[in-house]
């Protein structure tokens, strides 16, 4: 799953009134996947670190209650389709195991298997992210076939505040780590060592609602390389 629709998920989970009649989790499911916005930072599809601005495009649709679709695409010509089953755990546990599939221009093959979970308490959601995820790239090189495949697997924790109804502060923490690295250059295969291949970081950010329009603004603070830290801006819309 696209971090940045992380991102964009957790703004529709803010800024939703309760009743006194209203179950909680028909409130938060109703607001985990509706969901529509455009993001600006210096990350690439992967995540990485990019020199240049890419724009991303985000989207979810519901085929009912627990079932729903979502991709993205980016101008790093990246697209991802990904297929999303809801269900509740204690009645207050929001949970959602999730399927995503991406490919991009230069050969870039990416697909993911992961587990999203959220829950209220008061003004706060607490949520996190585990995911496994395989990357396949395939150089162009016209007289050679080369090929390196990666395993990744990443967590996130974190939560946001709600302080008022127009206000809402957020940070979270991940940390990726590559367990299989390896390069296939014609009939040879080379394993590259996969330890050092570690990855962490913090996320602060700021959420407003602006009459169902969210501007998002977060910094990501890399542990392991400061100047791989970058800004990141979303705008979601409530329809």
């Amino acid at each position: 799953m696209n971090k940045l629709f992380i991102t964009s998920t957790l703004s529709l989970l803010l800024f939703s009134p309760l009743s006194a009649s209203e179950e909680p989790e028909t409130d938060i499911v109703e607001f985990i996947t509706e969901t529509f916005d455009i993001s600006v930072s210096n990350s690439d599809f992967l995540g990485d670190y990019s020199t240049d601005y890419v724009f991303t495009l985000n989207g979810s649709y519901n085929i009912n209650e627990t079932w729903r679709v979502f991709g993205s695409v980016d101008t790093d010509e990246y697209l991802e389709l990904g297929v999303g089953y809801s269900f509740f755990v204690a009645d207050r546990i929001y949970n959602e195991l999730f399927v995503t599939a991406g490919a991009s221009t230069d050969n870039t093959y990416v697909t993911g298997l992961g587990l999203f979970s959220a829950t209220k308490w008061k003004d706060f959601v607490f949520f996190t992210n585990i995911e496994g995820q395989y990357i396949e790239r395939n150089p162009d090189f016209s007289q050679i076939d080369v090929k390196q495949q990666q395993l990744f697997f990443k967590k996130l924790i974190g939560t946001s505040y709600e302080m008022t109804s127009w206000l809402a502060l957020s940070a979270s923490y991940a940390h990726d780590k590559n367990h299989y690295n390896v390069f296939k250059i014609e009939e040879y295969k080379f394993t590259s060592p996969a330890k050092g291949y570690v990855d962490s970081y913090v996320n602060l950010g700021v959420t407003l609602n602006l009459w169902g329009i969210k501007p998002f603004v977060s910094y990501k603070f890399d542990l392991s390389d400061s100047e791989y830290s970058y800004w990141e801006f979303s705008l979601s819309f409530d329809f």
